[in-house]
């Protein structure tokens, strides 16, 4: 029998991003850890020479310097990393492209392939 996880959805889970047709998280979200964001500007925005050299922190910081809407990436993983909490997932794809991996209920870091890269 599976593990049962202490997590609960929030009572006023937030709204899914507008790309989700259909909403079957049942109002759960990850946790998303600073060093996720940061490895999705890397990994799926292009920008691993522009932030090469910073931690994750400062990574984090600089973003919105460059336009780059960090509310919006953690909303995305956030709801993207509910697996997580629901059932207890290790990972999780979004649309092939992008892999998510989970510990618990946090999305710790992110994968991607070479089609969700961006063009050089």
């Amino acid at each position: 029998m599976p593990a049962t996880l202490a997590v609960a959805p929030p009572a006023e889970p937030s709204p899914p991003p507008a790309c989700v047709v259909h909403d079957r998280s049942g109002g759960y979200r990850a946790w998303v850890t600073k060093h996720a964001v940061r490895r999705f500007a890397d990994r799926v925005l292009g920008l691993e020479g522009v932030l090469e050299g910073l931690s994750d922190r400062e990574a984090v910081s600089a973003l919105p310097g460059m336009r780059i809407d960090v509310r919006g990436i953690v909303r995305l993983l956030a709801y993207y990393g509910y697996p997580g909490p629901k059932w207890g997932a290790n990972g999780v794809t979004v649309a092939g492209k992008v892999g998510l991996v989970l510990v618990r209920d946090r999305v710790v870091t992110v994968e991607a392939n070479d089609d969700a890269r961006p063009a050089a």
